[in-house]
């Protein structure tokens, strides 16, 4: 890994400067493997913005979501700001949704990203144009009142969940519109406990699929929480919302020994999201914090939802990426290969 910090710091700021204020407290949550330079450069920017930093190091977890040490976990509730940049995801942990119950936002850039991947890719793309897409998604692709969604591919693909009641339709962005900025998206979503993040990068419309409604065969081509870039696709055979069969190559024997030594029952039921990509300026890295996130791309996840709007709580949660699927919503073919067939940046 490079040691030196090159590069422009410009987009790792963004987000800071909107929500950082002089004497804020701010936790940040990071581990011994992920690139020091990150929160080297998050810990001197929080320095220059007056805040009173905290950097939590500690060895990496042993899956995605797991939680920190105990007293991190203790740490998390207590101060202004928690910003995780840990090498496993923890944006799903026990312990993030604890602190954001106790109403402390979070800034979540966890999950791999290098000090490279925050100056370019999906983190140079115009937040309100995005927002203004979110919103397009939702409306122009699904529309509340949507129920029946099929996804295929050319990797096999065929998969059909419920998403009825379960369209959560943002607000489009107003004049006033302030990039970077943490929001409650569980006013969106009409939950009562507290979802104050924001997500960087971001570029997803998350859909939380009606629990025990997937079936058909799901196929992961691109990548995966935990395992990176695949090597050759994951075939999910799921029944009732539950994954019943793994199959594929190297990839595939890796996820099915993942889950039997972290997962749990709720582990195993899919999809627990079916989110779609909307940032039109992401890569492919093979780290699923950006991948996720490329435009028309869609990514579906295994086990805890409860923070995208479902019921499942699980003791972990992997999202895994579809590079170009089709998507069909109640019989109408809404995006093709990966191309939108409706328009994301105006009404119908």
């Amino acid at each position: 890994m490079n040691a030196l910090m090159t590069g422009t710091l410009e987009y790792l700021r963004h987000p800071l400067v909107a929500n950082v204020t002089k004497g804020m407290k701010v936790l940040v949550v990071t581990d011994t493997a992920h690139d020091p330079r990150v929160w080297q450069a998050i810990m001197s920017i929080l320095s220059e913005l007056g805040a009173d930093a905290t950097l939590a190091l500690f060895d990496p977890r042993p899956a995605d979501y797991y939680d920190p040490p105990q007293p991190v976990c203790e740490a998390m509730k207590t101060v202004d700001l928690n910003i995780l940049i840990a090498s496993t995801g923890m944006l799903h942990s026990h312990a993030n949704s604890a602190a954001m119950d106790a109403g402390v936002p979070v800034i979540c850039m966890d999950g791999g990203m290098t000090l490279e991947m925050f100056q370019s890719g999906a983190v140079t793309e115009n937040q309100k144009e995005m927002a203004l897409r979110q919103y397009y998604v939702a409306t122009n692709v699904f529309g509340r009142a949507a129920k029946m969604c099929r996804v295929t591919s050319k990797y096999g693909c065929d998969f059909s969940y419920s998403v009825e009641g379960r369209i959560f339709i943002p607000n489009p962005p107003s004049d006033d519109f302030v990039p970077y900025k943490i929001q409650n998206v569980s006013k969106v979503q009409n939950r009562k406990s507290n979802l104050l993040r924001f997500l960087y990068p971001n570029g997803e419309f998350n859909v939380p699929a009606v629990e025990g409604t997937g079936n058909g065969k799901l196929v992961i081509d691109l990548c995966m929480h935990q395992i990176g870039r695949l090597h050759s696709p994951i075939e999910l055979t799921v029944e009732n919302g539950r994954i019943t069969r793994i199959e594929g190559g190297a990839d595939a024997h890796f996820l099915r020994n993942y889950l039997a030594e972290y997962g749990d029952e709720n582990a195993y039921l899919c999809p627990a999201e079916a989110s779609v990509g909307i940032n039109s300026k992401a890569q492919i890295r093979g780290v699923q914090r950006e991948d996720k996130n490329i435009l028309g791309s869609m990514h579906f996840g295994l086990g805890t939802n409860v923070d995208v709007g479902g019921t499942i709580l699980s003791n972990i949660h992997m999202d895994g990426v579809l590079l170009e699927p089709t998507l069909y919503v109640d019989g109408e073919k809404r995006i093709e290969d990966g191309r939108f067939l409706v328009p994301v940046d105006r009404a119908l």
